[in-house]
C-alpha cells in the first residue's frame, strides 16, 4: 500500500510548525509505505505560513506543496490531495494542521486498517475529536489543564484496557485514514458541503452503503486544538454545521440513529467508566467505600467496616485516595467526619476507580449506585442465609441480583471459607468473579479494646441472636428459662415480653454500645444457638472476654475454632436437647481460653482487602468485563421493570386462571436467573401488561 498524507493548511503557522514536525519525527513508522507529505496553502496571503510552508518543501520536509491562488476552503483543498492519490492508486491520510502526531499514531492507523479488508477509514483516539474521543471529559486531569501534554498523559494510562481498535458508524476528519480501495471508488468530499462539517460523515456514509467500515485505532493519538482553522474565518459557525447536518440527514437517513446506536452500545458506555481509572494529578486514584446502608448502630457487618477504615485512615497511600460515602449523620455516630487520611462525602459521584461495598446488594438501586460510582466493583458477600432461609428468600427475591453479581462483580470478598463455599455452589454456572477469601480476626485480642475498663461479672447467662428465625435467640432463652430457672437470662431477640421471671429479652442492634459491653463482661455463659452464620463474630467477642461459650454445631464455628492449636470452654451442640446440660457445665467450668496457631488481627485482614480490591484496576479483562456488565445489566433492569409492571398487573387485574398463568411466567423470568434469557416470554408478557393498561414497551422497560 502507497500511502499520501494530505494536510490541507490555513494560517496559524505555530499550529502548523508543530504539526509538521511532529509528523516528520514519526514518519519513519510508515516507511514500507513510500508516504509522501502533501500540504496544500489555503490562506496564500499568510506571509508566515507561506515563508514557512516554502522552507519546509525546500528541505524535504513536504514532498509536494500546493499553494491555493485564493482560499477556497477545506473541502476543495483536501479535494486536491485525494485527487492525487486517486491517480497514484494511493490511501490517503487526511491530517488538520491543528493536530499533533505522537510516537505510534501513524503505524497503528495503518496496522489497523490493515487488520481487516473491509475498514476503509481509522481514525486516532483524541482529546477533541467528537465520537473519537478517548477519555472523555471531566476526568481526574481534565480539570487543571488542556494542554497537549496533560491530554495525552490522560490517553496513556488507560488506553491499554481498550482493544486495538473499535468499529464506530464514521470517522472524524482531523486524522483521518482512507484506504486505497475507497479512495479510488469514493475518494472526493461532496464540495456542496461548502467549507466544511458533516463532508466527511457524508463519506463514511457513501462508502458504507456498501460495506466499507470506519474504525477508532484505541493504541493510536493524535492531540486536536479543533476548529483552529474555521475560527479564522469571519462565518457562522452554528448555521454551517446546522445546514449541513440537516444535509447529511436528507442523504443518509441512517447516519444519526447509526451514531445514537454506537453511543447506547456496551463498546461505547464501558469507555465513558474507563477515564476514571485516569490518575490524579498526584498520581493517586479514587477508592469509594460506599457505606450508604450503613446504619446508626453498632453490628457485626459495622465493626468490620469501622476496622477497615481505621485501617485505611493510618495509612498514606501513594497511588489511592480513599473516601468514604455515607450520610451525614451516619459519619458522626461512627466518627467518619473525624477521620484524617480517609475522606468523607455525602454525594454519589462518577469519579473513582474502584467501589467496595460492604454487604450483599439486596436491592437493585445498590447495583445502580455501584456502577454509577466506579468501574471497578467489589461486594462483601458475607453469607448466603437471605437465600437459602426460605422465608427470606421469599421476602427478598436476591438470588437474580446475587446471580448477576456472581458473574459480573469486579470482585466479591468473603469472610470465611464456608461463605464462598456455599455462595459459590448456589452460582457454579454464573462464578466467574474474583475472590478474596479470608476469615476475620481470629485472635480474641483483636477483639478486647472494645473491653477496656469494663467490668467482669457473673450476672447472667447471655442468648445472643436477633428477631431473625435462623437465631433462635428467643426459643433457646425460653428452653433455658424453662429448663433452669435459677439462672437469668438475657436474650438478643426482637424485644418481646415474656412472662418467665427469669428471662428478659431485649430488642438486637438498638441496645447502646456501652450496655451492650456491659451485657456481654457481665454474662457468666454466652449461647450461641444460630444455625447459619458467615462468621461468628460473637464467638470471638466471647473468647475474647474469656466467657465459657455454648455455641450449635455449624461451619462457620467449626473453621474459626480449627485455626487454634487448643480450645477450652467452647461446647458445642447439635440438638436442642443437649442444651440445659452444656449450660450447666459450661457455667461450672467458668471461663474460655484459646492457644492461636498463627495470630491474625484487623490490619492483615484490611490489608488483604485493600490489596485485593486495588489489584483489580490492572485486570486485562476490565475493559470486557465492563461491557459484560452492561449488557448483563441491562437484562437485569428489563426484567426487573417487567417483573414489577406484572406484580402491578397482577394486584390490578380480577383473578382468573390466566392470571395464575401470567404469574407462573412472571415468576419464570424473575426468579430464573441462571437460565438464558426468555425474550419471547419478556415480549409476551410486555404485551400482555400493554393490553390491560395501554402501556407501551418503552413504558414496561
Amino acid at each position: 500500500m502507497k500511502l499520501n498524507l494530505i494536510i490541507p493548511v490555513y494560517r496559524n503557522v505555530e499550529l502548523v510548525k508543530t504539526c509538521l514536525e511532529s509528523i516528520s519525527a514519526n514518519l519513519d513508522e510508515i516507511r514500507a509505505y513510500n508516504p509522501k507529505v502533501i500540504v496544500i496553502n489555503d490562506s496564500p496571503d499568510d506571509e508566515a505560513v507561506e515563508e514557512y510552508l516554502a522552507e519546509c518543501h525546500k528541505s524535504g520536509l513536504i514532498d509536494l506543496y500546493i499553494r491555493n491562488s485564493a482560499n477556497i476552503g477545506f473541502v476543495q483543498s483536501v479535494n486536491k490531495g485525494l485527487a492525487i492519490s486517486r491517480k497514484n492508486g494511493a490511501g490517503a491520510l487526511l491530517i488538520n494542521s491543528d493536530t499533533i502526531t505522537y510516537k505510534n499514531t501513524l503505524i497503528e492507523c495503518v496496522a489497523v486498517m490493515l487488520s481487516d479488508p473491509q475498514i476503509g477509514f481509522v481514525c486516532p483516539r483524541s482529546n477533541n475529536a467528537a465520537i473519537a474521543t478517548f477519555p472523555q471529559a471531566p476526568n481526574n486531569l481534565s480539570g487543571i489543564a488542556t494542554t497537549p501534554e496533560i491530554c495525552h498523559i490522560s490517553w496513556q494510562s488507560v488506553y491499554r484496557y481498550l482493544p486495538r481498535y473499535t468499529l464506530a458508524p464514521t470517522a472524524v476528519g482531523f486524522y483521518m485514514l482512507i484506504s486505497p480501495q475507497v479512495v479510488a471508488n469514493f475518494g472526493h468530499l461532496d464540495e456542496a458541503f461548502g467549507t466544511g462539517y458533516e463532508e466527511e460523515n457524508d463519506l463514511v456514509m457513501r462508502a458504507g452503503k456498501v460495506g466499507y467500515r470506519a474504525a477508532l485505532a484505541n493504541h493510536a493519538y493524535a492531540y486536536h486544538s479543533g476548529s483552529a482553522s474555521f475560527m479564522l474565518h469571519e462565518m457562522d459557525l452554528k448555521g454551517q454545521q446546522q445546514n449541513n447536518l440537516q444535509k447529511m440527514m436528507e442523504r443518509h437517513p441512517e447516519f444519526l440513529p447509526l451514531v445514537r446506536e454506537f453511543e447506547r452500545s456496551p463498546e461505547h458506555r464501558a469507555m465513558t467508566q474507563v477515564k476514571n481509572l485516569i490518575p490524579t494529578v498526584e498520581g493517586k486514584l479514587k477508592v469509594a467505600l460506599n457505606l450508604l446502608t450503613m446504619g446508626r448502630h453498632h453490628n457485626g457487618t459495622n465493626e468490620l467496616i469501622v476496622n477497615f477504615i481505621h485501617w485505611c485512615d493510618k495509612r498514606q497511600f501513594d497511588e489511592f485516595e480513599v473516601y468514604a460515602i455515607c450520610d451525614k449523620s451516619v459519619a458522626e455516630f461512627h466518627g467518619i467526619d473525624q477521620l484524617e487520611n480517609v475522606k468523607f462525602r455525602t454525594e454519589i459521584s462518577p469519579t473513582y476507580a474502584v467501589a467496595i461495598f460492604f454487604g450483599q446488594p439486596f436491592d437493585l438501586h445498590h447495583i445502580n449506585v455501584m456502577e454509577h460510582l466506579a468501574p471497578v466493583n467489589i461486594y462483601g458477600m458475607l453469607d448466603v442465609i437471605a437465600l437459602d432461609c426460605s422465608n427470606l428468600r421469599y421476602d427478598s427475591n436476591v438470588e437474580p441480583m446475587w446471580s448477576y453479581v456472581a458473574r459480573n462483580a469486579s470482585g466479591l470478598f468473603f469472610i470465611s471459607q464456608f461463605a464462598e463455599d456455599t455462595f459459590r455452589h448456589r452460582f457454579i454456572r454464573k462464578d466467574r468473579a474474583k475472590k478474596f477469601t479470608r476469615l476475620l480476626p481470629t485472635s480474641p485480642k483483636s477483639y478486647a479494646a472494645r473491653y477496656d475498663g469494663v467490668r467482669l461479672g457473673r450476672e447472667h447467662v447471655l442468648v445472643m441472636g436477633n428477631h431473625f428465625a435462623h437465631k433462635a435467640a428467643g426459643s433457646t432463652g425460653r428452653m433455658i428459662a424453662n429448663a433452669i430457672p435459677s439462672l437469668s437470662i438475657i436474650v438478643m431477640g426482637n424485644g418481646s415480653e415474656t412472662s418467665l421471671r427469669n428471662l428478659r429479652e431485649l430488642q438486637a442492634g438498638v441496645v447502646p454500645e456501652k450496655e451492650m459491653n456491659d451485657i456481654l463482661a457481665g454474662s457468666s455463659v454466652i449461647i450461641l444457638p444460630s444455625y447459619y452464620e458467615g462468621f461468628g463474630l460473637s464467638l470471638m467477642h466471647a473468647l475474647a472476654l474469656g466467657k465459657p461459650v455454648v455455641a450449635r454445631d455449624i461451619p462457620a464455628t467449626r473453621e474459626i475454632l480449627a485455626t487454634f492449636l487448643t480450645v477450652e470452654g467452647v461446647y458445642l451442640y447439635e440438638s436442642d436437647s443437649e442444651l440445659p446440660e452444656l449450660v450447666r457445665a459450661a457455667v461450672a467450668f467458668g471461663h474460655s481460653t484459646v492457644v492461636e496457631r498463627e495470630p491474625s488481627d484487623w490490619n492483615e485482614w484490611s490489608r488483604g482487602l485493600f490489596e485485593f480490591a486495588t489489584s483489580l484496576t490492572s485486570s486485562p479483562d476490565l475493559y470486557d468485563r465492563l461491557m459484560d456488565r452492561i449488557e448483563d445489566g441491562d437484562t437485569l433492569r428489563f426484567r426487573h421493570s417487567v417483573g414489577n409492571a406484572a406484580s402491578q398487573s397482577s394486584s390490578l387485574a380480577s383473578p382468573s386462571a390466566r392470571d395464575d398463568v401470567d404469574s407462573g411466567a412472571t415468576q419464570k423470568i424473575w426468579r430464573e436467573s441462571d437460565a438464558t434469557v426468555d425474550v419471547a416470554s419478556i415480549l409476551a408478557l410486555a404485551r400482555l401488561i400493554h393490553r390491560r393498561h395501554g402501556m407501551g414497551l418503552a413504558d414496561v422497560a
